[in-house]
């Protein structure tokens, strides 16, 4: 038995030992559709292994010794890469600034270290080792600076309804450095949070002279629904030092509570009946209230839809007070608190919270469920057939004597 079970116990080992250990997490990797190309052509240049964020990808010269100074900036292309998976750019082919050896760079757009794969580059002549220069961080001399950055927008239009909203980022650069900077490559994104990941279509920048100054209006467009705050982030590379900047814009659909103000009179306007005749109210009587204000509304939507996603007041309160950052009790939350107040971040928050549209927030709340009233019977058209009436048996009076006689 023991010499069976050492068979077995060597004969798992030597299974082991063939099987392929578990594969690492794969390298970044650049791969291009072909080897040589020629100005004027595009190469197809597939990224896996890659964390996901925005890349930056470029055709240099000189090996890419001196970064981006060794690029071709002005056909320099930017991709998204998603968690896990693969992106492909089409990189239009230029002249590199310097001769070859060329290479295509990829690196993240907040900057680190680049990763190069060889690439021949006909018609562009190829510099001898000793011509092949590297960089060097004294004298460095292709500085740039955003010195005002500013995003203007916002009027009336269709953001209000909750469409797209439409914004212009206003960016101010100065040419800090001791040499013209022509075309620095400038990649925007947009997006809800700090790290917003929605490409914007970037101007080519013109050529900044040294110690020159230019502002630039680009169009920016916040696709719909667009609600709550916004983050617009650009980064310039191809300069000895890349620089990053944001904005922030926010964009609500203001007249969506509008129209719901409107609209919550007329259900109560529809439910109206005159007084029977003969009746009135006395003159010492008050009459209940019924008009509720814009907060109320909202409380009691909060409260009918909690009611229905089976959340109770705590968690509502509670994850209210996570997403916004102020404290928030039930009693905060409650339509017969006259105090009750809710902003548009409170909205957005509720919305989340809830699972539901923000408009439906808006609307006149339903009616709170009430019990069952027994059945009215049912009222006799006049066709209908009359019950049988029930006889009324008939009982001899007693007579009377003297009433005999008679």
């Amino acid at each position: 038995m023991k010499a069976r079970a050492g068979r077995v116990a060597v004969l798992a080992l030597g299974i082991l030992g063939v099987l392929p250990a578990a594969p690492a997490h794969a390298a970044p990797a650049i791969d291009l559709d072909r080897d040589t190309v020629k100005p004027g052509q595009t190469v197809t240049v597939r990224l896996t292994g890659w964390d996901p964020g925005n890349l930056l990808v470029e055709l240099c010269g000189n090996e890419a010794r001196r970064g981006t100074a060794d690029c071709a900036v002005a056909s320099s292309a930017t991709t998204h890469v998603r968690e896990g998976e693969a992106a492909t750019v089409l990189l239009n082919v230029t002249a590199p600034p310097v001769g070859c050896p060329c290479v295509i760079s990829v690196r993240p757009v907040t900057g680190g270290t680049p990763r190069t794969v060889p690439i021949t580059v006909t018609d562009v002549p190829v510099l001898s080792p000793s011509q092949r220069r590297t960089a060097t961080a004294a004298g460095a001399d292709r500085q740039i600076t955003a010195t005002k950055v500013t995003v203007r927008g916002g009027g009336f239009g269709e953001s209000w309804f909750g469409g797209t909203a439409h914004r212009t980022l206003r960016v101010t650069l100065l040419n800090e450095g001791d040499a013209p900077l022509t075309d620095p490559p400038l990649s925007l994104t947009a997006g809800r949070g700090s790290e917003p990941a929605d490409l914007v279509t970037a101007p080519a920048l013109g050529t900044l002279a040294p110690g020159e100054e230019r502002t630039y209006e680009i169009p920016v467009s916040l696709p719909a629904p667009a609600f709550g705050r916004y983050t617009i982030r650009g980064e310039i590379t191809g300069v000895d030092e890349p620089i990053a900047f944001t904005a922030t814009t926010s964009s609500y659909p203001w007249a969506l509570p509008v129209l719901a103000a409107l609209l919550i009179p007329l259900p109560a306007l529809t439910r109206r009946r005159p007084p029977a005749r003969g009746t009135a109210l006395d003159a010492g009587t008050v009459r209940p209230a019924t008009s509720f204000t814009m907060n109320q509304t909202v409380a009691a939507n909060v409260a009918w839809w909690s009611r229905i996603r089976e959340l109770p007041p705590e968690s509502v309160a509670d994850s209210l007070a996570s997403l916004t950052g102020r404290p928030r009790t039930p009693a905060d939350l409650a339509s017969a608190n006259p105090v009750c107040s809710f902003d548009a971040d409170d909205l957005q928050a509720l919305s989340q919270i809830l699972d539901i549209p923000l408009p439906a927030l808006l609307l006149p709340a339903p009616a709170p469920d009430k019990p069952e009233s027994p059945p009215k019977p049912a009222r006799r058209t006049k066709d209908a057939p009359r019950p049988p009436e029930k006889s009324t048996p008939t009982v001899p009076l007693p007579i009377r004597p003297d009433q005999s006689a008679k």
